[in-house]
């Protein structure tokens, strides 16, 4: 007992006689955390902590991930990791990997805790069976609805279906969101932030194959910590239509609530309040949109959307993207939501029609029917999901 005391008081010392990092282990580090630290603070020297993953909190979001490492594999929680910053690329943490990370350490309410500290180095990852159980979209579907809300499977799950749709863009750290249709009812699978393959993203079409675990996050059946990769590349033409911002939301309520349109949608209006100000590093910002200063509604979201410039109340914008129908239900100390909007789309001050990426199709023209917006192509008529109407 003697000798580990005197092992932390060495350590202390050298913390504060310079920066440098220093390496402990993780109950050093949490020796460390309680002797040194008052409850909430946190330290001001960056430290370097090995161990194995012992819990797994949330799988990997954005590139982070929230979990607790020991010395050894079991389960004693004694560093946790409040969403460490995973590599690129890299595939979600399991319980049982053995990882190195740095950053400064916190007396979280008499614990020790790594926040936002970053992964340096994937020591080991254990072996994991997970080509076992194969899948189709539509069986995915119904093992996710045979779970309650907020469950997922232990096993996991390989999924081939086709991309039909994009929840969001693939982001810096090879991360991607879309959904796979069941072509038998049309019910959805959401591959969640999947990492993929060679950083080649996922377009509608597009065949792929996806590998994760089950879940049914409240209600909506998905994919999570999954990896992806991309069999065959599909050959869709998507159309992109025109539209006012009450168009955008008259097309948006005809979607399902937490569906994205197929179509790519280039809506035409005016910034008329700021939601989240412009975010000079990432270069996005959240507004409303409406075609009338004079009578804003409120209805229609750009929300992240890209743009190199901070764009002021009472501009003329074009963005771009897919419709999304927003809506998280009442809660007890919560009101309803409901929200039509372009998510992760992209604003340009300028028509952007002549622009190479973006690509106006000639013969498709949409229609308003009893108040629902359809795609008429070649004497057909499409819903925004694709399938023919008549």
């Amino acid at each position: 007992m003697k000798k580990i005391l005197f092992l932390c008081a060495a350590m202390v010392a050298a913390i504060s006689a310079n920066a440098a990092i220093t390496t402990m282990t993780c109950a050093q580090a949490k020796q460390y955390a309680l002797d040194n630290l008052q409850s909430g603070q946190t330290g001001t020297d960056s430290v370097a902590v090995t161990g194995y993953v012992t819990k797994d909190y949330s799988g990997l979001s954005r590139g982070q991930q929230r979990f607790s490492i020991d010395d050894a594999k079991g389960t004693l929680e004694t560093v946790h990791c409040y969403y460490a910053n995973m590599p690129a690329g890299e595939a979600a943490l399991n319980v049982g990997d053995k990882v190195t990370v740095k950053g400064l350490l916190q007396n979280y309410n008499g614990s020790a805790q790594f926040k936002n500290g970053d992964v340096a180095a994937i020591i080991e990852r254990i072996q994991i069976e997970i080509d076992t159980i194969e899948s189709s979209v539509c069986e995915a579907i119904a093992e996710g609805e045979a779970l309650n809300a907020g469950e997922k499977t232990t096993d996991y799950f390989i999924v081939e279906g086709i991309v039909s749709s994009i929840k969001s863009e693939m982001n810096q750290y090879n991360q991607e969101s879309f959904w796979m249709v069941c072509g038998d009812n049309n019910k959805e699978l959401q591959a969640y932030n999947a990492v993929m393959k060679d950083g080649d993203a996922a377009k509608i079409g597009d065949k792929v194959k996806v590998i994760g675990r089950i879940e049914n996050f409240n209600g909506t059946i998905e994919l999570s910590s999954a990896s992806a990769e991309i069999l065959e590349k599909g050959n869709v033409k998507i159309d992109t239509i025109k539209a006012t911002v009450a168009e955008a939301v008259a097309a948006g309520k005809a979607l399902e609530k937490g569906k994205t349109s197929v179509a790519v949608y280039i809506v035409e209006g005016y910034c008329d309040s700021i939601v989240y100000k412009f975010n000079d590093k990432s270069k996005n910002m959240s507004f409303y949109m409406c075609d009338d200063m004079a009578n804003p509604t409120y209805e229609f979201e750009a929300y992240k959307v890209s743009t190199d410039v901070d764009v002021p109340v009472g501009t003329k914008v074009y963005v771009v993207g897919n419709l999304y129908h927003y809506y998280k239900a009442a809660t007890t100390d919560k009101p309803e939501v409901e929200t039509i909007e372009i998510s992760e789309g992209t604003v340009y001050l300028s028509d952007p029609q002549g622009i190479e990426n973006i690509v106006l199709t000639e013969k498709a023209q949409k229609v308003i029917v009893d108040g629902v917006i359809y795609i008429v192509r070649d004497n057909k008529m499409f819903n925004l999901q694709g399938a023919q109407v008549r």
